[in-house]
């Protein structure tokens, strides 16, 4: 059974966005969120992991056709506005989140707020050895932040890595193996993680490894951190960019005319 949320989270406003359950939260109400119920749960062994996850307009496309994707997001405890193009839309949809919550902007200053109230984290994801020097990126940064493990995100033996991630009995478990992946993994194997939140990154580590460009500000601000990415990968993101966003536009469209009907 779950513990009792604390009281800043359950006071969180969610919003219905095209069938996903959306929390309405600033970065930093994020951030006070995702610490206060990890120490929430300290001491606590038979509380589930706080679980948390975000939405782009990819993700969005996704959970219209991928069932056990869309109930995983019901059931998450937090799920956040990752993408620009859902914070624009959910104004358009009349539920309006207030800005976009990406965790490449704020990472740093959350890595500090969890040195600052000794906090472990646990990096699992992405290739091999993208983890490890993204953690070192952020130990770095935050001399005093504890970084308990740091695996790839591909792997074939589960047992083995939860064995790992047990052992380490991190605070904070952070995955970034891509949507709808890292959800399903996460899901599937939430009650034989001892930590106490798991919080779903993408692609995060590939950026603070310097494995992955990441667009400048100015492009991320307008709203065009994807058209910077598919100029980087068009072989490989050609379909989730153009064909995607078309489609996430017409989802959007739809439902604002049925609204307004």
């Amino acid at each position: 059974m779950r513990t009792l949320k604390s009281d800043f989270c359950v006071s969180l406003r969610r919003v219905d966005f095209l069938g996903v359950p959306l929390c309405s939260l600033t970065t930093g109400e994020f951030i006070e969120c995702l610490i206060s119920e990890t120490l929430a749960r300290r001491g606590k062994p038979n509380a589930k992991p706080f679980f948390v996850t975000y939405l782009n307009a990819a993700c969005s496309n996704i959970s219209a056709h991928d069932e056990e994707y869309r109930r995983i997001l019901h059931k998450a405890d937090i799920v956040y506005a990752d993408g620009q193009a859902i914070v624009w839309a959910s104004r358009w949809l009349k539920a309006g989140v207030p800005e976009r919550v990406n965790a490449a902007d704020f990472f740093l200053e959350f890595c500090k707020r969890a040195a600052d109230e000794n906090l472990s984290l646990y990096l699992l994801g992405s290739a091999l050895g993208v983890a490890p020097g993204a953690a070192s990126r952020f130990v770095s940064e935050v001399p005093h932040l504890n970084i308990c493990g740091a695996d790839s995100g591909y792997f074939t033996d589960d047992e083995e890595v939860l064995e790992r991630i047990r052992n380490a009995s991190p605070d904070i478990l952070i995955v970034g193996m891509g949507v709808p992946r890292q959800e399903k993994w996460v899901f599937r194997n939430i009650d034989k993680l001892d930590a106490r939140s798991v919080w779903c990154v993408g692609a995060l580590f590939e950026y603070y490894s310097g494995y992955r460009l990441r667009a400048p500000v100015w492009m991320r601000k307008a709203g065009l951190e994807w058209l910077f990415r598919l100029v980087l990968e068009p072989k490989r993101l050609w379909r989730r960019y153009l064909i995607g966003n078309a489609v996430f536009l017409w989802r959007v469209a739809t439902r604002v005319w049925a609204n307004f009907s």
